[in-house]
C-alpha cells in the first residue's frame, strides 16, 4: 500500500469520528440508526487500515523484535 495517502485516511477517520458525534449528542429518539451503523463500519474499516499500514512500515529492534 501506498504510505502518502495514511495522513488523508486519518483526516477522513477524524472527520467520521466528529460525525459520529454529533449523531449520538441528539436525543435517542431522533438519532439515525442506518446512520451511525455506516460510520462506524467505514471509521473500523479505516482505522483497520491505518494500522495495518502502520505496522508493516514499523522499524523493528534487531535483538528483541521490539518496535522503535
Amino acid at each position: 500500500m501506498i504510505t502518502a495517502f495514511i495522513s488523508v485516511f486519518e483526516e477522513r477517520l477524524d472527520k467520521l469520528k466528529k460525525s459520529l458525534k454529533k449523531e449520538l449528542q441528539l436525543t435517542k429518539s431522533e438519532r439515525r440508526k442506518d446512520v451511525m451503523k455506516r460510520l462506524v463500519k467505514d471509521a473500523k474499516s479505516l482505522q483497520k487500515t491505518i494500522n495495518g499500514v502502520k505496522k508493516e512500515n514499523a522499524k523493528v529492534c534487531p535483538h528483541c523484535g521490539g518496535e522503535l
